[in-house]
């Protein structure tokens, strides 16, 4: 997890090799069954093969869901990456100002102290006070840019929820691969922290509750 020190708090939590990690696997095939035996006949091997059609279409399904899936993290990850960059330069201006600030802070201490003894220094102190306010300032933009970042980060993460919940096919197969869930689940915490319990199934609410 990155550091921020001049932020004083990370506005956008993420691990983009995870979410790397986690398209590959949704992209990953599934191997189709394989077909009855060679030979088989009679209303056992009429009703295997019935069911292998219907698995297979199932499976078809839930292949296409995953690969969407991928494409869905596959942009997120680019998202995440871009994000972070910025998260990083507005770090570095916010560390700089608050530097310059304890700088200033010690200049206002000292002229302070000294204008009352003669003219200059009082003329000195103002200037050293304005300057202290307009890196203030400065700051605050600053750490405001970083809320916005925040705050747009955490939506789009939400709507990579849904996405997600859209591409997750309805089938029983999918039903059984508890996977796909537990998938986006993990996905979730990596990305923004400790997954509250969901009270809905599917990849798409087991993301949403890890969003918070």
């Amino acid at each position: 997890m990155a550091e921020y020190r001049g932020l004083r708090f990370d506005p956008t939590p993420g691990n983009a090799g995870a979410v790397a990690a986690a398209s590959e696997r949704c992209a990953a095939a599934f191997a189709d069954p394989s077909a009855s035996p060679r030979g088989w006949s009679g209303a056992a091997a009429d009703g295997f093969r019935t069911r292998l059609e219907a698995v297979v279409s199932e499976l078809t399904a839930v292949r296409r869901a995953m690969r969407a899936a991928a494409e869905v993290l596959d942009g997120w990850a680019g998202t995440l990456l871009g994000n972070q960059r910025r998260a990083e330069e507005l770090d570095r201006r916010a560390l700089r100002l608050r530097r310059d600030l304890a700088d200033v802070a010690d200049e206002v201490d000292r002229t302070g102290a000294l204008a009352r003894f003669t003219a200059a220094h009082g003329s000195a102190h103002d200037e050293a006070v304005a300057r202290h306010d307009e890196l203030t300032r400065q700051l605050d933009e600053v750490l405001d840019e970083a809320r916005r970042l925040e705050r747009d980060h955490h939506a789009e993460a939400r709507r990579v929820a849904a996405r997600l919940r859209a591409e997750e096919p309805s089938t029983a197969v999918a039903d059984a691969l508890t996977g796909f869930s537990a998938l986006t689940a993990e996905l979730a915490s990596v990305l923004l922290g400790p997954p509250r319990p969901a009270v809905t199934r599917g990849a798409g609410a087991a993301f949403r509750a890890g969003l918070g």
